[in-house]
């Protein structure tokens, strides 16, 4: 198995595993169950926040800033896997149409060291990431760069409306606040579980809209895309790749 994809599943075992401490039940062989105790946890706390900067094309890069605090020496993954459409409103097609986005040019540091980051691409999932070697317990952080193309449609393709503007999708890779910043205008955010359901979330600061890691739960469930309009032309948009 190559580096890549050692680092790949590693970073899918942390991502899953690495901030849980639990105990495990462990049945006898006269079926009397005995507590046995897990490996410590490795991590004290961890926050998480991403930048998302968005072209008039609609195009937008990101970074995800982590800080961690280790309570012991362990390596540790930044990123995560996330899905590479975004539903849009039903029609009357049997399978609702998704916009489908690319995912290119991933770049990480950790503690100001390059890292080498990596896009995989499975059908419609994609990894997006990197891992470490062994981190000394304390304090260190975490930066992973990317980019997203063709995750913006006319906002009239999903409002219903004549309306001016383009909407934006984007998908958080770990849970944490949200700033949004766009060369042009934003009108609207909104968090939404399943399309076109959503609600609007967070708050414009200036030229920016910040979304705060509460607000990307509704009711314990992870919102599944935040939806951003930017007052920008329709025309500008390149040729949106959407299956249905």
């Amino acid at each position: 198995m190559s580096e890549m994809k050692r680092g790949i599943s590693r970073r899918r075992a942390f991502s899953a595993m690495a901030a849980l401490a639990f105990t495990v039940i462990i049945v006898t062989a006269v079926g009397a169950p005995s507590w046995v105790d897990a490996a410590p946890n490795p991590l004290r706390s961890k926050s998480a926040a991403h930048t998302v900067s968005i072209a008039a094309d609609g195009s937008y890069s990101v970074r995800m800033d982590t800080e961690l605090e280790l309570a012991l020496d362990t390596g540790w993954s930044f990123g995560g896997d996330i899905h590479d459409g975004f539903r849009l409103p039903d029609t009357e097609s049997l399978l609702p149409p998704y916009l489908r986005a690319h995912y290119s040019n991933p770049e990480g540091t950790i503690d100001s060291a390059p890292a080498e980051a990596t896009v995989e691409t499975e059908q419609h999932s994609v990894d997006i990431g990197f891992s470490t070697d062994t981190l000394a317990a304390g304090s260190h952080r975490g930066i992973l760069d990317y980019e997203v193309a063709g995750a913006a449609v006319p906002a009239a393709e999903v409002d219903g409306k004549q309306g001016h503007g383009i909407v934006v999708y984007f998908r958080p890779l770990d849970r944490g606040d949200l700033v949004i910043e766009s060369a042009a205008p934003i009108t609207s955010v909104d968090c939404e579980v399943i399309s076109p359901h959503s609600q609007s979330c967070g708050e414009k600061k200036g030229d920016i809209w910040t979304v705060s890691g509460e607000e990307l739960l509704r009711n314990h469930t992870v919102i599944d895309a935040v939806r951003i309009t930017i007052d920008a032309d329709p025309k500008s948009l390149p040729t949106p790749e959407i299956d249905s």
